[in-house]
C-alpha cells in the first residue's frame, strides 16, 4: 500500500515543488527565456536573429507594452535596459534564488528528523470497497463465542468505527439481498449473534461520547465494553446501576438481550436506557427515546437485533460509592425462614445453590448507612480473609486422592518427587473444572455430589465481608466453558406484599427444580445461581412488568471437558437437564428465557414447534408481533436475519422481500 513517511515530507515536497516552479517560472520570464540569470543585459550574441521578434506595439522594453515579446538591445532603446537592470528586480531575484532552495531542504530535514505515522493513504478502506473485496475473498476467521458452545465463519465479515460506516454497510447489503448480523463479544452462550453469511462487528464503536454529571447520563457507542464505561464514570464519581457477571460485555448486546444483574428494587440493563440511536436498512438512522416513538424505542431496547443497529446508548447512572458484601451459607430450612426478610432488606443479593447438599451460599451487597459501619466493615474484612490454601483445603484433599487413584506409576514415577498437593496454587473454579474432568467423570451423579460436597466446604470457609465499589463486587467467577440455561419468572406484583415466613414462588421453584434433578439422577454440579430484578418496561425483557414487580432469575450449567467424545456426552447429558426445566418447570411458573440462553438455530423444527414456540407466545405473544409489524417497515428484506433469529421470530414474509425489490 502506498505511503508517505510524514506530513512533514508531503510539506517538503510541495515546497521543493514550489520552489522548482518559481525559480523556473522566473527564469522563463526572462528575457529571452534562455535560463541567463535575471538582471542580466542581453547583447546580439543572444543566438536569436536581429529583429525576429518585435513588441506588437513597438514599443522597446520588455513588459513595457500592453503585449510582450523579445526585441534585440538594438531595437530596444536605453529604457529597456535600464529596467532590465531595476536594483529592486535584482534583489527580488537573489532572495528567490537563495531562500526557495533553503526552506525546501529545512523542511525535508525536519521532516525526516520529526516523523509522523499519519498514511498518505489510509489504512481502512471505505465500506463499499470493504464490500467489493469480501465479494472476492470471503472471510476466512472464524467466531467462537465465549461458552465454546458455537462458531461461525462468516463470508462477509465487517468492523465499522462509526455510524455511517454501519449505514453504508446496511445499505449495500440491502441492495444486493444480502444478511449482515450485528455483533457485540461474541459472549451470548447461544450465539445469537452468529452468522455463517454476514457479521458487522461493532467492537470498534467503542467510545465514551459524553458524561453529564447534571442529568446523571452517560452517552456511549455501543460497542463500548462495560468495563470501559466504567473506567470513564469512575473520575466523576459516577456508576451503572447494576452489572452482569462480565465486564467484557458490550453495551449494545447486554441491552439488546436484556441481561441483569441482581437487586429486588433495580431493573434488568435494558431499562438503564434513556436514548439510542438506531441504523435501520429500511429508514436509515432513527432518534429514540421516551419522547421520540416511545413505542419502537421500548419495543428496541431488548430488540435482539433485528430492527436495527444500535450505534449509541445513553444510560442513566448512579453515584459511585462503597458497599459492603457480606457472604455466608444457610441451610434450605434456614433460607426459607428468612428469604423474605432478606429480599426486602438487601439492595444486592443472590443464592447459589449446591446440588445434593443442603448448602445454599448467600451473598448480600448494601451500601454502608454511615461511615461508622463502613470502617468497622473495612477491619472485619481484614480480619475474615482466609489463606486460599486453607478456603480450598476439601477440593484439594478430594483431587489428591483422586489423581494419585488414576495414575499411580506416573505418580510413583515422577522425579523430581511430586508435590504431596498436586491442586496447590488452582483456585476453586479450576479445582471444580478438574475434579468433574477426573475421576468417574462429570456424567458420574455420585463424583458430582462429592464434588459438589468438597465445593459446599469451600463456601462455607469463605463466609466473610469484603468492600469495594459495586463493578468490584458484583462480578462473578463463571469458570470454564460451559453449557447454561437461565430462565427468568414473575414471583409477585409487588416486593413490599410479601410477608415473612410465607411461601414464595421463587422458593417453590427452586424446591421443586432440585426434586426432579434428584429423581432424574442429574449429574447437575454447582451452582445454581439465583438473582432477582425489579420489572422492565421493555415489552420484550423478560423481565416485562410493573416497576414494583419482583422477577427471578435462575441458571442451570454444565461444564465442558476438553475430551471430544466426553464433550459430547456432556452436551447431551445438558439438553436431557434442559428438557426438565423446559417441561417440567417452566409452563407451571410461567417462566421464560434468557434470550441470551435460548438454544434454538440447532433445535430441530419439530420441538421448535412443540416447546419454545408456544412457551414465547403465552410470555410475549402481543409483543412479538408488534416486533414483527415493525420489522416489516425497518429491515423489510430481512438484512439483519440469521438462523437464530428466523427460528424464534421468524422470517421476514417472502413477499415483504419481493415487494422491497421491485421498488
Amino acid at each position: 500500500m502506498l505511503r508517505c513517511a510524514s506530513d512533514g515530507h508531503k510539506l517538503g515536497w510541495f515546497v521543493w515543488r514550489v520552489s522548482t516552479i518559481k525559480a523556473t517560472s522566473e527564469l522563463c520570464a526572462s528575457p529571452g527565456a534562455t535560463g541567463v540569470p535575471l538582471g542580466r543585459s542581453y547583447s546580439g550574441g543572444t543566438g536569436i536573429p536581429p529583429g525576429a521578434l518585435r513588441d506588437v506595439d513597438g514599443g522597446g522594453a520588455l513588459g513595457g507594452g500592453s503585449a510582450t515579446a523579445y526585441v534585440p538591445p538594438s531595437a530596444g532603446g536605453v529604457g529597456g535596459a535600464q529596467q532590465r537592470d531595476s536594483p529592486l528586480r535584482r534583489a527580488i531575484g537573489s532572495f528567490f534564488r537563495v531562500f526557495l532552495p533553503v526552506s525546501g531542504i529545512a523542511v525535508w530535514t525536519y521532516a525526516f528528523m520529526y516523523p509522523d505515522k499519519d498514511p498518505l493513504v489510509g489504512d481502512r478502506y471505505p465500506p463499499e470497497l470493504q464490500y467489493l473485496a469480501s465479494q472476492q475473498t470471503p472471510n476466512s476467521d472464524a467466531i467462537t463465542n465465549w461458552s465454546g458452545t458455537h462458531e461461525a465463519t462468516p463470508r462477509r465479515y465487517f468492523h465499522p468505527e462509526s455510524e455511517e460506516e454501519v449505514e453504508t454497510f446496511l445499505r449495500i447489503a440491502g441492495i444486493r439481498n444480502e444478511t449482515l448480523r450485528p455483533a457485540g463479544s461474541a459472549l451470548s452462550p447461544n450465539g445469537l449473534a452468529l452468522s455463517g453469511e454476514g457479521v458487522l462487528a461493532l467492537g470498534g464503536m467503542d467510545r465514551v461520547l459524553a458524561v453529564d454529571k447534571s442529568k446523571m447520563q452517560v452517552t456511549v457507542e455501543s460497542g463500548c465494553r462495560v468495563q470501559q464505561v466504567v473506567d470513564a464514570l469512575a473520575p466523576h464519581g459516577l456508576a451503572l446501576q447494576n452489572y452482569a457477571s462480565i465486564r467484557e460485555q458490550q453495551i449494545g448486546g447486554i441491552t439488546q438481550v436484556g441481561a441483569h444483574g441482581t437487586g429486588p428494587r433495580i431493573p434488568p440493563v435494558d431499562e438503564q436506557v434513556v436514548a439510542m440511536r438506531l441504523s435501520t436498512p429500511g429508514l436509515g438512522t432513527l432518534e429514540l427515546s421516551s419522547a421520540e416513538e416511545p413505542e419502537l424505542f421500548r419495543l428496541a431496547r431488548v430488540g435482539l437485533g433485528s430492527l436495527g443497529v444500535m450505534t449509541q446508548a445513553t444510560l442513566r447512572v448512579v453515584p459511585r460509592e462503597p458497599l459492603i458484601e457480606r457472604t455466608f451459607t444457610a441451610s434450605h430450612s434456614e433460607l426459607r425462614k428468612n428469604h423474605v426478610k432478606w429480599l426486602q432488606q438487601n439492595k444486592h443479593i443472590k443464592y447459589l445453590y449446591i446440588p445434593y447438599t443442603d448448602t445454599v451460599v448467600v451473598v448480600h451487597v448494601n451500601p454502608p448507612s454511615s461511615s461508622e459501619e463502613l470502617e468497622q466493615a473495612r477491619v472485619a474484612a481484614d480480619n475474615s480473609v482466609r489463606a486460599p490454601e486453607d478456603r480450598t483445603e476439601a477440593l484439594r484433599r478430594l483431587y489428591a486422592s483422586v489423581t494419585a487413584a488414576i495414575s499411580p506409576s506416573a505418580v510413583a514415577a515422577a522425579s523430581p518427587a511430586p508435590p504431596a498437593d498436586p491442586g496447590s496454587g488452582l483456585t476453586a473454579p479450576q479445582l471444580r473444572d478438574a475434579l468433574l474432568a477426573a475421576g468417574p467423570g462429570p456424567l458420574d451423579p455420585k463424583w458430582v455430589a462429592a464434588v459438589n460436597a468438597a465445593e459446599a466446604d469451600y463456601w462455607r470457609r469463605s463466609a466473610g465481608v469484603r468492600v469495594g465499589f459495586s463493578d468490584e463486587l458484583l462480578s462473578f467467577d463463571c469458570g470454564g466453558q460451559q453449557w447454561v440455561l437461565e430462565v427468568a419468572f414473575p414471583v409477585t406484583s409487588s416486593l413490599d406484599d410479601l410477608k415473612p415466613g410465607t411461601r414464595t414462588r421463587d422458593l417453590e421453584f427452586l424446591e421443586a427444580l432440585m426434586a426432579e434433578i434428584k429423581k432424574a439422577r442429574l449429574p447437575a454440579p454447582s451452582p445454581i445461581e439465583v438473582r432477582w430484578t425489579s420489572g422492565s418496561s421493555s415489552p420484550l425483557s423478560p423481565a416485562a412488568g410493573a416497576p414494583e414487580s419482583l422477577h427471578c432469575w435462575v441458571g442451570i450449567i454444565m461444564y465442558l471437558p476438553q475430551d471430544p467424545e466426553l464433550r459430547e456426552k456432556v452436551t447431551q447429558a445438558f439438553q436431557e437437564y434442559t428438557r426438565l426445566m423446559e417441561t417440567k418447570l417452566m409452563p407451571r411458573f410461567n417462566a421464560t428465557w434468557h434470550w441470551a440462553k435460548l438454544e434454538a438455530a440447532s433445535r430441530p423444527e419439530a420441538e421448535l414447534e412443540a416447546v419454545v414456540r408456544p412457551r414465547l407466545a403465552a410470555r410475549f405473544g402481543p409483543a412479538l408481533a408488534a416486533l414483527r409489524r415493525y420489522r416489516a417497515v425497518l429491515d423489510p428484506k430481512g438484512t439483519l436475519s440469521n438462523k437464530w433469529l428466523d427460528a424464534v421470530v421468524g422470517p421476514v414474509p417472502k413477499e415483504n422481500q419481493q415487494a422491497q425489490g421491485a421498488k
